[in-house]
């Protein structure tokens, strides 16, 4: 049976002077940057879902203990619609 859910992944935000660089520590191949936090924000969700597509959905961390520079914050990430079931894992970025 499918069964659709929210996932939510921590993105570390790391003001670089002309633009904000993102990086999921548990989905490395999702990195992405963007102009202002708001557009780093959008294309942070993008590449977490192309990351994603059809490949095991890992454990998100706890970034509680995490250090993190002045320069850094955490946001998490959440993609709506993540299919779960056979033919499963289609995330869809939540806008």
């Amino acid at each position: 049976m499918d069964r659709n859910v929210e996932v939510k992944y921590p993105a570390i935000f790391r003001d670089e002077g002309t633009y904000w660089d993102v990086r999921f520590p548990d989905v490395p191949a999702a990195q992405t940057f963007g102009a202002s936090v708001q557009v780093a924000a959008d294309n942070a969700a993008n590449a977490l879902a192309i990351a994603l597509f059809e490949q095991p959905l890992p454990a998100a961390s706890n970034p509680q203990y995490w250090r993190l520079a002045s320069s850094e914050f955490v946001v998490w990430i959440t993609m709506a619609d993540v299919k779960f079931g056979p033919g499963a894992n289609t995330p869809e970025p939540m806008n």
